[in-house]
């Protein structure tokens, strides 16, 4: 059971997750932040036991209960261009704060939503974003992040691990999440500063940064392998060809291939 009390107790970011609803079960932890009435900017819905969660494109997110953080955040910029900036913003703090729990080892992102612990996902994250009419009403950033389970099943054996199975220690997730929301909170800040220094820290954070991949454009893969850059300030991916040219790509469409 998450102790919600240690967690509020422990809480220092100054208004990221201070709006908490929590759920010992809840099918998702995104549908009821969509449903929520005016919601406060920087509210935190968790669930112990998410039974319908979903990643991108709809895929479903299995997490046993009271072993992992399946929750959703809700903020409301007045725009919502950089969205996947926003994510992989949400990503990168991600990562900053597994190396604190566990310094051997190898974490990265993974173009456009996932973390990575030793080649396997620990993390993904779902970014919706919610209009009223032509205004943009609030974006949801749903995460599920992989803490204190211990087995996985079927496919999922060779393709995802845990905080706990990484180090081999149980972790307490009222410390951890905790710890994230002030790293969250201070990246919230600098992507709605358009901080140039994010972008530049992400980057190199990203699987296949300066080398050369086969990108899939729209579930195709180019024909050319090409050197992916990184994002740019607005969240698309670049791309160089043997010719030197610059290719930029939105999200939806690409995906990064490592051969």
């Amino acid at each position: 059971m998450f102790d919600t009390d240690y967690f509020e107790q422990h809480l220092a970011a100054s208004w990221l997750g201070r709006s908490f609803f929590f759920f010992d079960e809840l099918e998702s932890t995104n549908t009821y932040a969509k449903k929520l009435n005016d919601p406060v900017s920087g509210t935190l819905v968790l669930a112990d036991d998410q039974t319908a969660g979903r990643g991108q494109h709809s895929r479903k997110w299995l997490t046993t209960a009271a072993d992992n953080l399946t929750f959703s955040l809700i903020f409301t910029p007045s725009l919502a261009d950089r969205v996947t900036l926003l994510t992989l913003a949400c990503a990168s703090a991600i990562e900053d704060v597994l190396r604190t729990f566990d310094k051997a080892s190898d974490f990265s992102l993974k173009w456009p939503n996932d973390v990575y612990c030793n080649g396997k996902k620990i993390a993904g994250l779902l970014t919706e974003v919610i209009f009223n009419g032509n205004k943009v009403d609030r974006i949801i950033a749903g995460i599920g992040l992989n803490i204190n389970q211990r087995k996985f099943e079927g496919e999922l054996e060779e393709t995802a691990i845990s905080l706990a199975l990484a180090t081999g220690k149980q972790v307490s997730r009222e410390q951890f999440l905790a710890d994230l929301l002030v790293r969250l909170e201070y990246n919230y800040q600098r992507w709605l500063n358009a901080s140039a220094d994010l972008v530049k820290e992400i980057n190199p954070k990203i699987q296949g940064y300066g080398k050369w991949v086969t990108l899939e454009v729209e579930g195709k893969k180019m024909p050319e392998k090409r050197k992916f850059l990184g994002m740019n300030e607005q969240g698309a991916l670049q791309a160089l060809n043997k010719e030197l040219e610059v290719s930029t790509f939105a999200y939806e469409q690409v995906r990064i291939k490592l051969d």
